[in-house]
């Protein structure tokens, strides 16, 4: 489920018709999610626009009770070219540890964009999983990549759509962004943001390495939303909320901190995030 809300949330950052991408100044948002009201993870995102290639990075922490009973953090990282409209990875990593234990992903690119080595610890547990399909990487992105490449795609188009292979060492699925129009988020205090933003909905369908046994909130998992809009005037537009509804309840993610080449933006958002 946490890999889930994470690809979900930080599927929109559409950063490459700033000015600021010109000058490649780093851009970080922060995000506060919460599960039935109760808060559940903090995550970050850390994008370096550039005209001509892309360097984005991921960190995430468990927060409140889901700290008590799964004690979490990981950091992913992706950096590539941009030829046309395509987005070409070159190297992926995934490191996330779970008390005294690590599980990483590294994957090298060929020239053209095609997975070249995959280094995956620890090796994951065919009881626990499904199998990979063959040559599993063929003709794929890494999920960060996604990323990137749709960035570009909305910088074009003014819309959020686009489908995606994706393998990420682990798993392998098809990725499928849907444009669905506009809606006006209200002020709270969970957010630094209100006001019009771009609804983008998310559905992926499992190729292989999902889990055999899957939790009942990912089993139930639907209607992934990511809301895109400009929280800092003239600056990028970014995710500013997330919502999935589970039969278990609603899973809700907030902006609550923006750093755009020096102008920063922090709420007073509940949870702590960034302020």
């Amino acid at each position: 489920m946490i890999r889930s809300v994470l690809l979900t949330l930080l599927a929109l950052p559409c950063l490459a018709s700033w000015p600021a991408a010109a000058s490649g100044a780093p851009v970080r948002a922060n995000y506060e999610v919460y599960f039935g009201g109760l808060h559940v993870l903090s995550a970050e995102s850390e994008f370096t626009p550039d005209l001509e290639s892309y360097d984005l990075i991921t960190r995430a922490q468990t927060r409140g009770i889901l700290n008590v009973f799964f004690d979490w953090h990981g950091v992913s990282r992706s950096a590539g070219r941009f030829e046309g409209d395509r987005a070409l990875p070159g190297l992926h990593t995934n490191h996330g540890w779970r008390g005294d234990r690590q599980r990483s992903v590294v994957l090298e690119y060929g020239p053209e964009g095609q997975v070249r080595s995959a280094e995956v610890e620890p090796a994951p547990d065919p009881d626990e999983v499904t199998e990979l399909p063959e040559d599993a990487g063929l003709g794929t992105v890494d999920p960060l990549t996604v990323i990137a490449q749709l960035s570009r795609a909305v910088t074009q188009t003014g819309r959020c759509e686009g489908e995606f292979a994706v393998y990420d060492g682990r798993r392998r699925y098809d990725l499928r962004i849907t444009d669905q129009g506009t809606e006006s988020l209200p002020e709270t205090d969970y957010s630094i943001f209100s006001g019009e933003a771009m609804r983008c909905g998310v559905e992926y369908a499992m190729l292989g390495g999902q889990r055999k046994d899957p939790s009942k909130y990912a089993r139930t998992a639907r209607e992934r939303i990511v809301y895109v809009a400009r929280p800092l005037e003239g600056g990028p537009a970014l995710p500013v909320a997330l919502k999935v509804e589970t039969d278990f309840g609603t899973l809700m993610a907030h902006i609550t901190g923006v750093d755009a080449g020096g102008a920063i933006t922090l709420g007073d958002a509940q949870g702590g995030g960034s302020r």
